[in-house]
């Protein structure tokens, strides 16, 4: 099976590539049998994704996924973003990847889902910092 024209498209020209200067998460994913590499960083500004970028290193299905799940997920909610399954991604590809490249849907989830989770930590780090300074009578 080849790949289709989106995958194609997304290759070609993948869609927001790089890093962000000031991420308020990051994620990295990898995939120990093919040596692929994804990373994240994320901007959440008020709950939505303000904007993010993507590195692969790895095959074509994973520059695809990730340029295509960028595309998905910005300017979402968070909740709404984090909710973006594989079926979605698959779609948003064109239908399904050729046999032996599915990972890559995986992949590039996860490593945005692994960013989502260093901003919620980041959040919760300044929250207990503002909690901790309080002063409480009893």
């Amino acid at each position: 099976m080849a790949y289709r024209a989106q995958v194609m498209d997304h290759l070609v020209r993948p869609r927001n590539v790089g890093e962000l200067p000031d991420p308020s998460g990051t994620g990295e994913s990898g995939d120990a049998a093919c040596g692929d590499i994804a990373r994240f960083d994320v901007a959440i500004r008020e709950n939505t994704v303000e904007s993010l970028r993507y590195q692969v290193y790895g095959c074509a299905a994973c520059i695809a996924a990730g340029s295509a799940l960028t595309e998905l997920v910005d300017g979402r909610h968070l909740l709404e973003a984090a909710k973006v399954s594989r079926i979605d991604l698959q779609d948003a590809l064109g239908g399904p990847l050729p046999a032996g490249k599915e990972h890559a849907l995986t992949l590039v989830l996860d490593a945005l889902h692994k960013a989502f989770e260093d901003h919620w930590n980041h959040e919760a780090d300044v929250l207990l910092a503002g909690y901790g300074s309080e002063v409480h009578d009893g």
